[in-house]
């Protein structure tokens, strides 16, 4: 069974069933591989359900493909001679036309972290105003499986990824994480703090789901 293996100062063993079906296993230091080979063929049924309800991978990034941004799918177009941004149903990056998978992916988490240092923070500073809290910082990260976080220091991550799905859904994990500065968990009061402001929470985190397959 091929995986990829992450090591680190954890305790227990952890299977992860990534887009396109791969697998990831989360171990700690010191346990023998055989171990963890055993640990996964007692899980073989449990993988092979998931992974083929895995979403598929996403798309390469090349001339022509398309990215989703804000809900709305944009074509990639390279030229030198265009400032970044989008035009016309397009995604402009100031690259030669013959540039590599690699290096349109940097360009392109390039536009997507810009915009996202300027609309995580006016988010940010208009719903806190609407539930009374204050957030000393906002920061913007590249997490691939956590949108947002809100450290107990009232600082809030979120990551560049989210802008991927439409406003409505960006909106919902900026409220949440605001919620965490009145309720740190998720208690019955964070809830009826959430409804307040967006009632149909929980249809928005439905439909958020299929966003994370998307963005590479």
């Amino acid at each position: 069974m091929d995986y990829t293996l992450i090591r680190s100062k954890r305790k227990t063993v952890a299977i992860r069933i990534l887009p396109g079906g791969r697998i990831e296993v989360r171990a700690p230091l010191r346990i023998p591989k055989k171990d963890i080979e055993y640990f996964l063929s007692q899980k073989s049924e449990w993988i092979a359900e998931k992974r083929a309800a895995a979403p598929p991978p996403p798309p390469a990034l090349q001339e022509g493909s398309c990215l989703p941004f804000l809900g709305n799918f944009y074509s990639i177009h390279l030229n030198m001679e265009c400032p970044r941004g989008l035009f016309d149903g397009k995604l402009f990056l100031p690259l030669p036309p013959q540039s590599n998978e690699a290096a349109i992916q940097k360009a392109a988490e390039r536009f997507f972290r810009m915009q996202a240092q300027m609309l995580f923070p006016s988010l940010v500073s208009f719903y806190a105003q609407k539930l009374g809290v204050s957030c000393k910082a906002v920061h913007i990260t590249g997490a691939k499986t956590r949108w947002g976080s809100c450290s107990s220091k009232a600082t809030i991550n979120f990551s560049w990824r989210l802008l991927a799905a439409p406003l409505d859904q960006v909106e919902l994990v900026v409220v949440h994480e605001l919620c965490h500065l009145k309720h740190f968990n998720h208690t019955n009061e964070f809830y009826h703090t959430l409804s307040g402001v967006f009632p149909d929470w929980k249809e928005r985190v439905q439909k958020l789901q299929q966003y994370r397959q998307l963005c590479w």
